[in-house]
Formats: C-alpha cells, sequence, structure tokens
C-alpha cells in the first residue's frame, strides 16, 4: 500500500503487510540499560543481509522508497508491545 507523506502505522509483534514493499513486523520489544525503549523490527528482502535491525524512537528505515520515522515504542516490556512510525518521505 501507498502511503502520503505524514501517514501513520502501527507495527506489533508480527507482521504488517501495509507497507509497500513489505511485510514490516515486530520480532521483539525491550528497555534497554539507559531506559530507552528499543524494538527489533524484520523488513523485506532487500534490507539483508541484516533482515532484523534495532529501532528507538526517533530512527528512520525506508521500505519501498518510502522512509518512516519511529514516533513512539509503547509498553515495550509488555507482551502488548508496539511501535507508531509515522512516513516521513
Amino acid at each position: 500500500m501507498a502511503h502520503e507523506v505524514g501517514a501513520q502505522e502501527k507495527i506489533t509483534y508480527g507482521r504488517n503487510d501495509r507497507f509497500e514493499g513489505g511485510p514490516v513486523g515486530g520480532g521483539r520489544f525491550w528497555v534497554d540499560e539507559q531506559g530507552r525503549s528499543v524494538a527489533k523490527i524484520g523488513g523485506p528482502r532487500d534490507w539483508r543481509p541484516n533482515v532484523m535491525i534495532d529501532v528507538r524512537v526517533g530512527d528512520t528505515f525506508t521500505v519501498g522508497g518510502q522512509t518512516w520515522k519511529v514516533t513512539e515504542i509503547v509498553d515495550a516490556d509488555s507482551p502488548d508491545a508496539y511501535l507508531l512510525t509515522t512516513r516521513v518521505s
């Protein structure tokens, strides 16, 4: 699915097929030693050889030519964890 700049998407455990060039999915969420929320997300084949990346609030990643910024990671230390992303370009 193509998104306009400013669109938001939620990434939970599992996969989100709404990213053009995706899917993208949450593999793990945790709080690091500095108390920051972190998510390990998996992406499409063009992310290889590093199919999984660690992201924190403010980080960006590109899927299908669209760049997304991590705007929030919610409840990183719970089974209901998710992150919110906003398309920036």
